[in-house]
C-alpha cells in the first residue's frame, strides 16, 4: 500500500533526509517547511513528493496543508527551533512564546487536523521528533526544554487515550546532530565537557541514524509500540 506521509521541518538536515527515505520507499510525502526553495528542491528530485511552503504555528497554514494531502497515514512532526539557553529568568517573553509555539503548538496543530481522518480510516501513526532535553532538566534554554517535555507529555497523551482506536504514538529523542542543531553540548554542557574530557562523549549522529529511528516507528515492524520516548542520543543520556 502506498502510504501518504507528512513531514513537517523538511528543508532542515534531519527532514530532508526523512522525505528522501519516505519517498525511496514509494511512499507519497508532503514536505512541509517555511523555507519555501528547500522543499521545492525536494519536490524536484523526487516525483513522489508534494512541497508545500507553511508555518507550523499558523492553524490556517495546517489546514492548507492538511485538506488536499487526502489520507494521511504517517505525521512526522518534525519542526523545531532552539533558544538562546536563557535559563528561566533569563528567557523573554517573546522568545518562550516563539518556542512554544514551533515545538509545541505546531505539533498539536498536526495532531489535531490529522488525528479525526486517522481515526474514521481506524488507524495511522504520529512519530514526533523532539530532543533528550525533553526526558530530564540538562542545561539547555528554559523554554526549549519547556517545550519538548511538553511534546513527549502530547506523545504520551494521545497513544494513553488513542492507541484502542489504532493510532500510535511516539517521538524520537536526539541528542547531537550533524544538521546545525547540536544539542547535546547546549543542553547539558558539564555533562559534555566531562564526557570530553574522558573521552566517552557519544559523537554527534548523523541525520540518516535519527531517521532510521523515525521510519521504523512509522512502519508495521512496530506495530507494538506505542507511547515510547526513544533516546537516539548515542548513550550519552546514561551518564
Amino acid at each position: 500500500m502506498t502510504r501518504t506521509v507528512i513531514v513537517t521541518g523538511a528543508a532542515g538536515g534531519v527532514g530532508r533526509a526523512a522525505v528522501a527515505r519516505f519517498a525511496g520507499a514509494g511512499d507519497r510525502v508532503v514536505a512541509v517547511d517555511r523555507d519555501a526553495e528547500g522543499v521545492r528542491t525536494l519536490a524536484d528530485r523526487y516525483d513522489s513528493v508534494t512541497d508545500v511552503a507553511a508555518d507550523v504555528t499558523d492553524p490556517d497554514d495546517v489546514a492548507r496543508v492538511i485538506a488536499p494531502a487526502g489520507e494521511v497515514h504517517v505525521l512526522v512532526n518534525n519542526a523545531g527551533v532552539i533558544d538562546r539557553l536563557g535559563r528561566a529568568h533569563e528567557a523573554g517573553l517573546d522568545e518562550w512564546n516563539r518556542l512554544l509555539a514551533v515545538n509545541l503548538t505546531g505539533p498539536y496543530l498536526f495532531c489535531h487536523e490529522v488525528l479525526p481522518g486517522m481515526l474514521e480510516r481506524g488507524g495511522g501513526v504520529i512519530v514526533n521528533v523532539a530532543s533528550v532535553a525533553g526526558l530530564r532538566g540538562g542545561r539547555a534554554g528554559a523554554a526549549y526544554t519547556a517545550s519538548k517535555h511538553g511534546l513527549v507529555g502530547l506523545t504520551l497523551n494521545i497513544a494513553a487515550t488513542l492507541g484502542d482506536q489504532g493510532i500510535r504514538s511516539n517521538v524520537v529523542c536526539p541528542g547531537s546532530i550533524r544538521t546545525g542543531m547540536q544539542v547535546v553540548d547546549h543542553v547539558f554542557p558539564a555533562a559534555a565537557e566531562g564526557l570530553q574530557r574522558d573521552r566517552r562523549k557519544p559523537p554527534p549522529a548523523e541525520a540518516d541514524e535519527i531517521v532510521d529511528a523515525i521510519v521504523y516507528l512509522a512502519s508495521p515492524q512496530a506495530s507494538r509500540i506505542n507511547g515510547t520516548a526513544l533516546p537516539v542520543d548515542g548513550g550519552f543520556i546514561a551518564y
